[in-house]
């Protein structure tokens, strides 16, 4: 983003600031698909949703299902129907735009509906109401990330607290 001595966690305020923020993946038909990444207060609600998934009996509770390293998409509000993710669609960018310019958010994970297997009702752009999608937030995974690759990727610089 060319911000001068700027931290990821601050590129990541910057890039997902409200609690519905527009981002897109490519559907494994090729096709540019848009959605809405469910942060603060929204993300609970999408995250309740993975709680279909998970099979009785387990003493897993939904914020070890589901930590915080994920990103929820999907859904319906009165200004949009999200469309989901496909299996085949796993791995892809989770992006947004922004000034002219794309920023990789994310990495397509799971989804709680596989919509385009045969014999299930909807579509991708038209998934039951309670389909979600999950994606790797990669500022949350960037140690990591720094850990594995930082020989091979210039990565920002750590800026030290004033």
């Amino acid at each position: 983003m060319k911000r001068v001595n700027s931290t990821c966690q601050e590129h990541r305020k910057e890039l997902l600031p409200h609690e519905e923020t527009a981002a897109f993946f490519i559907h494994k038909n090729d096709k540019i698909k848009q959605t809405h990444i469910q942060m603060e207060s929204q993300r609970p609600s999408c995250v309740e949703k993975a709680r279909q998934t998970l099979k009785d009996p387990t003493n897993v509770t939904l914020d070890e299902y589901i930590p915080d390293r994920f990103l929820c998409t999907g859904g319906r509000s009165t200004a949009y129907e999200d469309p989901v993710t496909c299996k085949g669609d796993s791995g892809g960018s989770l992006y947004l735009q922004k000034r002219k310019r794309y920023f990789q958010v994310g990495v397509v994970s799971w989804g709680t509906t596989n919509v385009c297997d045969a014999g299930l009702r909807g579509t991708s752009d038209n998934p039951p109401p309670d389909a979600r999608d999950f994606h790797i937030d990669l500022f949350k995974i960037m140690p990591w990330l720094k850990q594995h690759l930082g020989k091979e990727i210039q990565f920002l610089p750590e800026v030290e607290d004033q």
